[in-house]
């Protein structure tokens, strides 16, 4: 688990860096209560066994890697150049990539292929409150 909190402390000090505002709690928050609301639909849609928290907590924390990606190009290229529709597009594009990574290593590691869709949902709506939280 020292990659997610990695990722997390990463995506705290970009964010820093880019507002000059602390963000490490809404990061945390956000991140802590999405694992445990994911578990909870991850447990109740499995057809076989339970599936941990450390497990979701992983996959969930291993995706949020475009979200950094997001908030370092952020950094260098709308700051300094102004292209807000250029990181809203992109904003788009990151929230796509985290949803379908991350849903396809749950479907695989949890072997949840008939349910992938239910997967995503609110996996894509948790990964909508970190790309909101790095884009405004």
């Amino acid at each position: 688990l020292a990659g997610p909190i990695a990722l997390g402390l990463l995506l705290g000090a970009e964010l820093l860096l880019t507002d000059g505002k602390l963000s490490f709690g809404y990061i945390y928050g956000f991140f802590l209560f999405g694992c445990v609301s994911m578990t909870f639909v991850l447990n109740f849609m499995s057809p076989q066994d339970a599936i941990s928290f450390w497990t979701v907590t992983s996959i969930l924390g291993y995706s949020l890697l475009p979200v950094n990606l997001l908030a370092a190009v952020k950094l260098l290229v709308v700051n300094l150049g102004n292209f807000i529709m250029f990181g809203r597009i992109l904003a788009l594009l990151t929230v796509l990539w985290c949803t379908v990574s991350s849903t396809r290593l749950m479907e695989q590691g949890c072997d949840m292929r008939n349910q992938r869709y239910l997967i995503a949902y609110p996996i894509a709506l948790m990964y909508t409150a970190f790309v909101m939280i790095t884009i405004f």
